[in-house]
């Protein structure tokens, strides 16, 4: 018996005006509202002591960035949504840390409660996993700031390196297996190609894109040919 067995039912009507409108309202203020924020100090430094940079010097940092950021705009929001959901977009993309944080804890929970990504189940589970991980890294990043400092200067050169180097791959290759798990014929297409750009050498927004929409394409026509021949 799964955990998804003690579910009730959802009725989508209710579902919809009672869980997913409120959080799209919510969900653009507060987006809305974070992003006047980001503006204010450079506002503030601008109105206090008239310190504002150059306009070409402005369009040149924006430009660089753009050309880096623009992909990931358009890929994550597209390849994180079906695990995150409505409510676990906004509270992401609001909190940050959403590849090595956010949508770890969503996947964990929704395993753990035996829900599947893209269901309802799956959405307010990913919800709750979310937002949890959040009020958590406000307790973690205070701790570890004032604690970090401290007991870092005792770890040897190599321990250190070691963080540097392996703790966000090793991140992302325990999402990757807790993913690949529920999809072991689709997880060596994922892996070829991601694997292949890099071998090339080729930059991280082209590498992404190859491999999140690849991924989708191939995927599906092997669960078509599947659903087919089944």
């Amino acid at each position: 018996m799964g955990a998804a067995k003690k579910f009730a039912e959802i009725d989508p009507q209710v579902y919809e005006n009672e869980f997913s409108r409120p959080i799209h309202k919510v969900g653009m203020v507060t987006c809305g509202l974070a992003i006047i924020g980001m503006f204010l100090p450079p506002v503030w430094l601008y109105l206090q002591y008239g310190v504002f940079p150059p306009i070409s010097a402005i369009m040149v940092g924006m430009g660089l960035a753009l050309t880096y950021a623009v992909p990931f705009f358009i890929i994550e929001p597209i390849s994180y949504y079906p695990t995150l959901g409505d409510a676990g977009t906004y509270m992401s993309f609001l909190a940050g840390n959403i590849s090595n944080m956010r949508l770890p804890c969503a996947a964990v929970a929704q395993s753990v409660a035996g829900v599947e990504e893209g269901t309802k189940e799956g959405e307010l589970i990913a919800t709750v996993g979310i937002a949890i991980s959040i009020w958590l890294s406000i307790i973690a990043v205070f701790i570890g700031a004032v604690a970090t400092g401290f007991f870092v200067q005792f770890f040897p050169a190599w321990l250190q390196d070691a963080f540097k180097k392996f703790l966000l791959p090793a991140v992302f290759g325990a999402v990757f297996g807790q993913f690949a798990l529920r999809g072991m014929k689709y997880a060596p297409i994922a892996l070829i190609l991601a694997l292949v750009p890099l071998l090339l050498k080729w930059k991280a927004y082209v590498v992404i894109p190859i491999a999140v929409f690849g991924t989708i394409i191939i995927g599906r026509f092997i669960y078509q040919a599947t659903k087919k021949s089944a």
